[in-house]
């Protein structure tokens, strides 16, 4: 998946993580980016930027630094099948868990 934002053009890498493959940040996490433009810091030493709302969703207040100890979920729940996003109720009782 490919996309544009103001900060330069995007693509996700085999994760599924939106990277910047233009601009003046090539070669790094959109996500990471607009935290630390936001923060008007650096990224503590260590920690993670989580998404609240999926991968490809990285507006400022959706993002949030965290210690990766403390990360509920690094990856969203997606239906096996359809691939949409789902609680993790949901999960489990598609999975019959």
């Amino acid at each position: 998946m490919t996309g544009k934002h103001p900060l330069g053009n995007w693509s996700t890498n085999p994760k599924g993580y939106p990277k910047f493959h233009s601009g003046a940040y090539r070669k790094q996490f959109v996500h990471r980016v607009v935290f630390r433009l936001v923060a008007e810091r650096p990224i503590r030493e260590g920690f993670h930027i989580h998404h609240q709302n999926g991968k490809l969703c990285f507006c400022p207040h959706q993002l949030v630094e965290i210690d990766p100890l403390l990360n509920p979920s690094p990856e969203p729940l997606r239906h096996p099948y359809t691939g949409q996003f789902m609680s993790r109720e949901e999960f489990n009782r598609v999975m019959g868990i």
